[in-house]
């Protein structure tokens, strides 16, 4: 059946694939996002979606129907660093913006994307992140909506990923690599697995989804894997910067109040399995693509 879908951040990472995976189950997508030049050069690859230009902190009755199947809400300010210097604008976007968006459209199902930086939270992100969270659970609690909260780390390749700062680094002259702390770990997803989870329907009925094959690697690993796909192993150089505001060393997927699965302590990717994840994306870095 021909369902109407919604996606916010339609420009993103993951906004772009699960908007892709609906037009291939011939479903009518609407696509949310507030850059004019990325709808112009987007609507040209896309021309069967239903652009639309806003920003979810804004009224969006002129924008948006009132009434959906699905609710993909992707759009987010995700720099962990910007969300220490301009507080107000996380909150406005990552909370007051994805409660607008739910507020406004009345849907089958609302599917927010969450982060590990939202469990035991030490930076605004995450806290702006966490207060989505909470504010509609309770609300799925209180009503019964179809509310689906997922939960992740990094996806492997998404716009704006360390892992793109890494090839760079790898091919400059000098060879070094920039990492703030030896020992911290993070949790690594591909967008393949990310959006194959969150477009099934069979999900257990936890408060917070999280993928059950995600697992974590140190990030000097990650930059091993890395350079390995590049063919230089052995012969870069890291530079250790130190953690920057709001960072943690490791991150968390559930707390300490259910049960910890944090980063350092979690499954860890073998060196295979991390060129396995990060090989694709060095490939069409090298490519252009």
């Amino acid at each position: 059946m021909n369902k109407l879908v919604i996606v916010t951040g339609a420009t993103g990472t993951l906004g772009s694939r699960i908007m892709q995976y609906h037009l291939e189950n011939s479903d009518t997508v609407l696509a949310l996002s507030r850059c004019d030049h990325k709808i112009a050069e987007w609507s040209k690859k896309f021309p069967t979606v239903h652009w639309c230009l806003g920003d979810i902190r804004n009224d969006l009755h002129s924008v948006l129907p009132n009434k959906a199947d699905i609710v993909y809400h992707c759009a987010a300010l995700k720099h962990v660093d910007m969300g220490e210097k301009y507080p107000s604008q996380y909150h406005d976007v990552n909370y007051s913006g994805a409660m607008n968006v739910f507020h406004h459209v009345d849907c089958g199902k609302f599917v927010f994307f969450s982060t590990d930086k939202a469990v035991l939270p030490i930076n605004f992100y995450g806290m702006a992140k966490a207060l989505a969270e909470k504010h509609l659970i309770a609300i799925r609690k209180a009503t019964g909506r179809n509310i689906k909260v997922f939960r992740w780390g990094n996806i492997v390749g998404s716009q704006g990923s360390v892992i793109h700062a890494f090839i760079r680094q790898l091919l400059s002259p000098d060879k070094t690599v920039k990492i703030t702390h030896p020992d911290m770990t993070r949790f690594w997803l591909k967008i393949e697995d990310a959006v194959q989870f969150v477009t099934q329907d069979d999900h257990p009925a936890d408060d917070v989804l999280i993928h059950p094959m995600i697992k974590a690697a140190k990030i000097t690993a990650f930059v091993e894997a890395i350079a390995e796909c590049l063919a230089i192993q052995g012969s870069y150089n890291i530079e250790y910067t130190g953690i920057r505001a709001g960072e943690k060393i490791h991150e968390h997927l559930r707390s300490e109040h259910d049960f910890c699965i944090r980063s350092d302590t979690a499954p860890q990717y073998s060196k295979a399995e991390l060129i396995g994840l990060v090989g694709p994306t060095v490939s069409k870095y090298l490519s252009g693509e």
